[in-house]
């Protein structure tokens, strides 16, 4: 809202803030080319990642008709969000879908209208909040209208419903680094397991630790991230790495543990 009471043309880049990325040129090459299928088609752009294994943490893209462009460029056919392994392993064997990175271009106007179609409610609250802006009302509003918004990601309320939506296929290096299994890839590496700080590991595997100040031993374990967060240490199967917003939610509704999160 703020934006398009700013510009009437006003483009947005949404850029998620826990991504590794390597290759700027690239990366900037590939924004260039969103902006452009932005203001030329009108067109709600996601970027699309080539995958390199099965994952269940991601949602995918299927890749329809291509468009005239420099980097391969597609109309989407399809929004599938976080499929099981086994679906995992057929799109993957599919060959036509991407990891949807979460990364989004498009215009103010082009999105809201299409918030209009699909998120009518949440489009109505908005424009409220945009009636308000650069009055003395505007703190009040915003603050009022925010609360009656329910929150649903733009993937859900809108990507997965309108027409105009676009994949530009990436060729940048890229990793989400949002889970401690995503991180881990980055640790230093000893004896098959994925460390930082003060950590020791004897017959054992695969684990990934997050050590502080305490030496942190690992001894005949499998398959564990442990991470040593000073008043918290948290002790998981590496399985469950998706389902820890789920704990921290059930965690909030104790109010003796509150203090920790």
């Amino acid at each position: 809202m703020k934006l398009l009471k700013k510009d009437q043309d006003a483009t947005m880049i949404v850029l998620p803030s826990d991504h590794y990325i390597e290759g700027n040129e690239e990366f900037i090459d590939t924004i260039n080319q969103a902006v452009e299928i932005v203001q030329r088609r009108r067109g709600l752009v996601t970027i699309g990642i080539n995958p390199t294994r099965p994952e269940t943490g991601y949602g995918y893209i299927r890749a329809g008709e291509r468009i005239v462009s420099r980097i391969p460029s597609y109309k989407v056919e399809r929004f599938l969000e976080k499929p099981n392994l086994e679906v995992a392993k057929d799109l993957i064997l599919d060959g036509n879908y991407m990891w949807n990175s979460g990364m989004f271009i498009w215009r103010a106007d082009v999105f809201l209208r299409e918030m209009e179609r699909y998120l009518p409610k949440m489009y109505e609250r908005l424009m409220n909040i945009y009636k308000a802006l650069d009055t003395e009302e505007e703190e009040k509003v915003i603050a009022e209208e925010y609360q009656l918004i329910d929150g649903i990601s733009a993937d859900f309320g809108i990507m997965q419903k309108t027409r105009k939506a676009y994949v530009i296929k990436s060729n940048f290096i890229w990793d989400d680094i949002g889970s401690f299994e995503s991180l881990s890839r980055f640790l230093e590496n000893f004896r098959g397991n994925s460390i930082s700080g003060n950590a020791y590991m004897e017959e054992s595997e695969n684990c990934a630790i997050f050590g502080g100040e305490k030496l942190i031993i690992g001894f005949g374990i499998k398959d564990l991230v442990i991470v040593d967060s000073k008043d918290v240490i948290l002790i998981m199967d590496k399985n469950k790495d998706q389902e820890m917003k789920h704990l921290v939610n059930k965690m909030k509704d104790d109010e003796d543990l509150s203090e920790y999160l």
